[in-house]
């Protein structure tokens, strides 16, 4: 395996004898649901759990079930090679799940940074952490690749194999940061996602 690209929101994991390969490409998002799909996983993904407080064990398991399932299809979508032996496989019995070599935590962790960048790409270094109120309710990764084709001169094979990360370096690098962005609005995860649109809708009108 060749040494992933940590900066870009590659992942190596080593199991045993076996290394493996993660890559938040727009493809590997795209596969994980519609546009509003990808968002709600995201944001499932990060919500803290909702604890009934008459039935807190019971609301808790759900909660540690449902981002789990999360983080397995992200883990999936994001490598290559076959990763039954690391994240486990669903059992014979309905609703029973067999565990890899991975616990469930470490999957969680490793997909929230794969989802990081790969709809939202990094924060630009030196802005600083400010609330924001803007949300974007879809993700939606073709386009994403049309503007790496139109803008970039990349194919589209190329397109479909960056990650977030890697869009919007690229395209900061060529236009520079929009001046219509509030610094304050670079933090928040959404934020970013949204100022990657409004630099996209300025280089179509122009």
């Amino acid at each position: 395996m060749r040494k992933p690209i940590v900066s870009i929101g590659e992942i190596g994991v080593s199991a045993g004898d076996r290394e493996f390969l993660f890559r938040p490409s727009l493809s590997a998002m795209d596969s994980l649901g519609s546009p509003a799909e990808i968002v709600e996983k995201f944001t499932a993904l990060f919500e803290p759990p909702k604890i009934n407080p008459f039935w807190p064990a019971q609301s808790y398991r759900a909660w540690e079930r449902d981002v789990t399932s999360i983080a397995y299809d992200v883990l999936v979508a994001c490598c290559e090679d076959d990763v039954t032996d690391l994240i486990g496989h669903m059992g014979t019995r309905w609703g029973s799940f067999v565990m890899g070599a991975m616990p469930p935590q470490d999957m969680v962790h490793l997909a929230r940074s794969l989802m990081r960048h790969g709809i939202i790409g990094l924060k630009p270094e030196g802005l600083p952490a400010k609330p924001v109120k803007e949300y974007t309710a879809e993700f939606n990764a073709r386009e994403f690749v049309s503007q790496a084709v139109a803008h970039l001169g990349m194919s589209t094979a190329e397109a479909w194999n960056l990650t977030m990360t890697e869009f919007s370096g690229a395209m900061q690098s060529k236009f520079g940061k929009p001046e219509t962005i509030p610094v304050e609005e670079h933090d928040d995860a959404m934020a970013r996602l949204a100022e990657i649109n409004k630099l996209r809708q300025n280089q179509v009108n122009k």
